[in-house]
């Protein structure tokens, strides 16, 4: 037993949990013996204060105190009562249920959209859509402590996009009531931006809204059925802008009348090493890239190497992006591009969404593109 004052919340020690009433019977027989609860307390040597929170069940016995309360209760019925309902307590719960109340606090300081709510709310469904687009094209989702599982997650743009910085920051704090700041450099020395929430819950929240946690191009990666089932084409627009001004680039030239065209791209990892890839005489320059002529006809497991990235490798996320594209009345074509020799020696597979040039325009009659520098490009010849 600890010294006098000690409360015994602060115990370390595992912890009797019972029924509240039989808890209150308990306490009120012990307290009995000596005529009242603050005598008790005193026989106990702990304050007043803890022997009114056990009878009124606020707070669980430790075990060597309930030994105690038994011992002055002398009450054999109640004992076999109390052996049969109790259940033990780590030493640990204490800290386990603090910092649940703490979590709890922290999670009513932010907002989490239901799917209920999604579902009813369309200016709310428009912008979480964004939202979750944008981090799984720009962002991640990272695990500070992974063994209290603690998670954040974080943005990224080039350093000129500041308007879609800005663009992102509004949605979050529309969506979730959390504020990012402003831009951050990334401290490595990269041209660019970075924007953080810091909050658990958020994090969560869009894990299971399709987000990966860690590396997304090892991963299969969908967006969320709320987005894919809805008929709204302001959701599907939405949940397309990110992607298109986060993995899209403008091609061609619009010099002597020629349109340019659109192409986005996104990275699967695979499980072919450097060993197992049969590495075609005519792969050309680098040695890190082996596009989709070089490939055509090379084998391996006794499979085409197309097909066995189409099979295990494709990216699912641009699947839904084509799909979006196509109920927009757009004609988009999603396919194999190359593979990409990563530093690990296994090949990344990259796949290509490409929008024909005479549909590019649409895009911007749309508002599919936000980033301005694209804007600028695309309105090159959309002007003439």
């Amino acid at each position: 037993m600890g010294p006098r004052g000690t409360r015994g919340a602060y115990r370390k020690e595992e912890r009797a949990k019972l029924p509240p009433q039989l808890q209150k019977e308990l306490v009120e027989k012990a307290a009995a013996r000596h005529g009242n609860c603050q005598e008790l307390a005193k026989a106990l040597e702990i304050p007043k204060s803890s022997v009114h929170y056990y009878r009124i069940g606020r707070l669980t016995v430790p075990v060597s105190l309930m030994e105690s309360m038994l011992r002055e209760a002398a009450d054999p019925d109640l004992e076999r009562r109390i052996r049969g309902a109790i259940e033990t307590l780590d030493r640990t719960w204490a800290n386990y249920y603090s910092s649940g109340i703490m979590r709890e606090m922290y999670r009513q300081k932010v907002r989490l959209p239901t799917r209920e709510e999604l579902e009813k709310d369309d200016e709310l469904r428009r912008k979480a859509a964004a939202v979750v687009s944008y981090v799984m094209a720009e962002g991640s989702i990272w695990l500070q402590k992974e063994e209290w599982g603690e998670a954040a997650a974080n943005i990224t743009f080039a350093d000129h996009e500041t308007d879609l910085y800005e663009h992102f920051r509004g949605l979050v704090l529309d969506v979730f009531d959390y504020d990012i700041g402003p831009p951050q450099p990334p401290g490595n020395g990269a041209k660019a931006i970075r924007g953080f929430i810091y909050s658990r819950f958020i994090a969560e929240w869009l894990v299971r809204n399709g987000v990966c946690i860690g590396n997304k191009s090892a991963q299969p990666m969908r967006l969320p059925e709320w987005v894919m089932d809805s008929d709204d084409r302001g959701t599907w627009i939405s949940a397309l802008q990110p992607w298109l001004d986060g993995e899209g680039c403008v091609t061609g030239s619009s010099e002597n009348g020629r349109r340019r065209g659109f192409v986005l791209t996104q990275t699967r990892h695979t499980d072919l090493d450097l060993n197992i890839l049969p590495r075609p005489l005519d792969s050309g320059t680098s040695n890190r890239f082996l596009g989709r002529n070089a490939i055509s006809k090379a084998n391996v497991f006794g499979v085409s190497i197309i097909e066995y990235c189409s099979a295990l490798s494709r990216s699912e996320v641009l699947v839904d992006v084509t799909l979006l594209l196509n109920r927009l009345e757009l004609q988009p074509r999603i396919r194999f591009a190359h593979l990409y020799l990563k530093d690990d020696g296994f090949w990344s597979c990259i796949w290509v969404v490409r929008i024909p040039s005479f549909q590019t325009r649409w895009l911007v009659t749309l508002g599919l593109i936000k980033q301005s520098r694209k804007l600028k490009k695309l309105l090159g010849y959309v002007e003439q």
